[in-house]
């Protein structure tokens, strides 16, 4: 028996984060269903997956109907994101809204289909909880990602209202904050700064370590075991919280 024993979760995004979780998830014996936006990252899980674009509001209804044919569900992680780099005054507002798009209004369209079935159902089940991922970005802004930071900081406003919105209900809502995870989100980040630096990733990246007391990257396994307390019978009285999972990382 699990932590997760009889949740049912849903986790948007497949990427490195969202596969460690699902199957950590899995491990700790929650039924777990993944939506992502493109089918091939979803063919190798051996878990239900579904193609779901997370800015069409249709699309995201669709598939949380279709979810809760299965059973009441207990949790949604909002781990679907994107990001591109470049400075404030050399953004494409094309690329502002995409980035804003996915990482905050896929955000809360995921949040509302999900939880209009929560409170829809007749009899709700026990440590029902939402966890969004947001960023350290979302906690502090940086050079050359604030359309980024600002979509993550959205998401932090918006966790925090859900919060009180769904305490009622008995619906838990907490946001994650990770550092820099290894992941090929952060690969492209890296390489990015690297290039404007003129000096080897590698050696950006031994400055972030540097600047982290725990001395490494983060995994996407350290995201996932906070997650899992979040999911779980572990925070039944825990809401409203950005929680960082940064190992210090101070800039």
């Amino acid at each position: 028996m699990g932590l997760l024993s009889d949740h049912r979760v849903v986790i948007t995004g497949a990427g490195d984060i969202g596969r460690s979780l699902a199957t950590t998830l899995v491990e700790q014996g929650a039924d777990v269903e993944v939506w992502d936006r493109d089918d091939a990252p979803l063919d190798d899980l051996g878990l239900t997956g579904r193609v779901v674009d997370v800015t069409d509001p249709s699309a995201v209804d669709a598939a949380a109907q279709a979810a809760l044919g299965s059973g009441p569900l207990t949790g949604l992680v909002t781990t679907a994101g994107i990001l591109t780099v470049a400075p404030v005054v050399d953004l494409d507002p094309a690329d502002w809204r995409r980035v804003v798009d996915v990482n905050l209004t896929g955000t809360f369209l995921c949040c509302r289909a999900v939880t209009r079935r929560m409170l829809s159902e007749q009899s709700p089940v026990v440590g029902r909880s939402i966890v969004t991922i947001s960023s350290i970005g979302g906690l502090r802004g940086e050079p050359e990602i604030a359309h980024y930071s600002a979509s993550k900081f959205g998401v932090i406003g918006l966790t925090q209202s859900l919060a009180r919105e769904l305490g009622p209900a008995g619906i838990r809502v907490n946001s994650l904050c990770p550092g820099a995870v290894e992941s090929r989100m952060n690969t492209e980040l890296l390489e990015t700064y690297a290039a404007d630096s003129g000096v080897e990733p590698t050696v950006v990246e031994q400055t972030v370590v540097d600047q982290t007391p725990l001395g490494r990257l983060a995994t996407p396994e350290d995201v996932s075991g906070t997650v899992v307390y979040l999911l779980s019978e572990l925070s039944l009285f825990v809401t409203g919280e950005a929680i960082s999972v940064t190992g210090g990382l101070v800039f």
